[in-house]
C-alpha cells in the first residue's frame, strides 16, 4: 500500500473529534469577534453623546442669565 496514495472521500471519511472542536472554537471566536466590534461601536457613539451632552451643558450653564 503507497502511503501517498489519495484518501479516500464520501461519508466513509469522518472528522475526528478534535477537527469538530476546532471548528466550534473557531465559529465561536467569530461570533465573539463580531460581538466585540458591535460593543466597540457601540462605546464609541455613547463616548461623543456623551461629550455632545457635555458641551450642551456647558453651553446653556453660560447662556442663563446671572442670578441676583
Amino acid at each position: 500500500m503507497n502511503a501517498l496514495a489519495a484518501k479516500p472521500c464520501g461519508p466513509s471519511t469522518r472528522k475526528s473529534e478534535a477537527e469538530k472542536e476546532n471548528e466550534r472554537l473557531r465559529a465561536r471566536a467569530e461570533k465573539a469577534e463580531w460581538e466585540l466590534a458591535k460593543t466597540k461601536a457601540a462605546l464609541e457613539i455613547m463616548g461623543k453623546a456623551h461629550a455632545l451632552l457635555e458641551l450642551l451643558s456647558e453651553s446653556a450653564d453660560n447662556d442663563a442669565p446671572p442670578r441676583k
